[in-house]
């Protein structure tokens, strides 16, 4: 099997063409989750395990 070469997504504009894209080809889920990591940090490996009670509020 050839090896995948994934480069990370480096300018703004990148970043919103990939939204762009997932938006109109891909689903809510994918669309939510490229913007809650892009905005977290988190890797998708730290992201897909979440529940909704582990996203809380700041000001609880």
């Amino acid at each position: 099997m050839k090896e995948k070469n994934v480069q990370p997504l480096r300018t703004a504009k990148e970043i919103e063409d990939m939204k762009w894209a997932l938006r109109r080809y891909g689903s809510e889920r994918d669309y939510f989750l490229f913007v809650f990591g892009i905005n977290t940090g988190l890797r998708v490996s730290d992201i897909i395990p979440l529940t909704v009670g582990d996203v809380g509020r700041k000001n609880e």
